[in-house]
């Protein structure tokens, strides 16, 4: 009997206690069991926006474990506005009074495409899952930092020849249009360029290209230039390779993106038939059986004529005077 009451008891206990309640988890784990973690920032610096790049920047972060009594264990994920991905280590392991580095990606998507300065938050979270030797079922503590990532500055230019569409004669000039356009993703200029081509009988002006030099053109827009090129009249029949380059402003001023841009374009000289370079007058000339000398020939003979004239009638008059006789 005696011993039925005891269950019961036991069993009253039991319900009792179970009724109680139960503090969170974040609770039970220890004073001494501290974490933390934050960007790695070198010294004497303040955290800046991260900048983006046509592909993934790498981010350092680190995880302290305060706990000396063993390692902790922290879940990881990671999130960003932009429409770049962002990648690191699930989870991280740090041994106790260990301070660890660790790396996160960030890829940055179409930044040409981007208007530069733009900017774009990205956090990471972490959660405590295990401490020392007892693993947790859910998460007991957690923490989470936060950073911001900046579209640069990014300069490109591209050279777009208009072709002429017909081959040139030597002795003429020709025009060719060109457009520069900003294909970077803030306003620019170009602070220099360079003209060439592989004709040597090939000059061209280039004042419409002075003109505009500094000139500044927002992000996708262009510069416009005619280009005047006067081809001898020597020139052989050649295919002539003209080339523009051009130096962005920005770059030479320390920005990011393409240093020099180039254009190409085709176009066909065709020389001078032989024979039509000479002067008509200097055709005629040289020989005495020239047109010039033939007419020369036939006047003098004609002018000879009158002095011939008396002596003959002279001889045909005596002729004449003996038949009668």
């Amino acid at each position: 009997m005696g011993t039925r009451k005891g269950i019961g008891f036991a069993l009253c206990a039991l319900a009792l206690l179970a009724l109680l309640p139960v503090p969170p988890l974040s609770a039970q784990v220890p004073d001494f069991v501290g974490w933390e973690m934050g960007f790695v920032i070198p010294d004497g610096q303040e955290q800046e926006p991260y900048p983006l790049s046509e592909g993934q920047i790498s981010i350092e972060f680190w995880i302290r474990n305060d706990n000396a009594a063993g390692d902790i264990e922290i879940s990881l994920e990671y999130d960003s506005d932009n429409d770049g991905s962002t990648d690191g280590p699930e989870t991280a392991t740090v041994s106790g009074g260990a301070n660890d580095t660790f790396t996160m990606t960030a890829g940055g998507g179409d930044v040409w495409n981007m208007a530069s300065g733009t900017t774009y938050g990205f956090e990471i979270q972490g959660e405590l899952t295990s401490w020392a030797v007892f693993p947790s079922l859910v998460p007991v503590s957690s923490e989470s930092i936060d950073g911001e990532l900046i579209v640069p500055e990014l300069f490109r230019w591209r050279v777009e020849y208009t072709d002429i569409g017909h081959p040139v004669n030597a002795g003429t000039e020709f025009q060719v249009d060109v457009k520069l356009w900003n294909d970077g993703n803030t306003q620019d200029s170009f602070s220099s360029y360079d003209l060439e081509d592989n004709c040597p009988l090939l000059t061209v002006e280039d004042d419409s290209l002075e003109d505009v030099k500094g000139s500044v053109a927002q992000r996708g827009t262009s510069l416009s230039v005619t280009l005047e090129y006067d081809a001898s009249s020597t020139h052989p029949s050649r295919d002539c390779n003209l080339e523009l380059s051009i130096r962005s402003t920005g770059v030479a001023n320390g920005g990011m993106g393409d240093t020099s841009n180039k254009g190409e374009l085709d176009v066909t000289i065709e020389a001078k038939p032989v024979g039509s370079q000479q002067n008509n007058n200097d055709a005629n000339t040289g020989g005495d059986d020239g047109p010039q000398n033939q007419e020369v020939v036939e006047s003098e003979n004609f002018l000879m004529m009158p002095y011939l004239a008396a002596p003959m009638s002279l001889i045909l008059a005596a002729i004449l005077r003996r038949r009668d006789d």
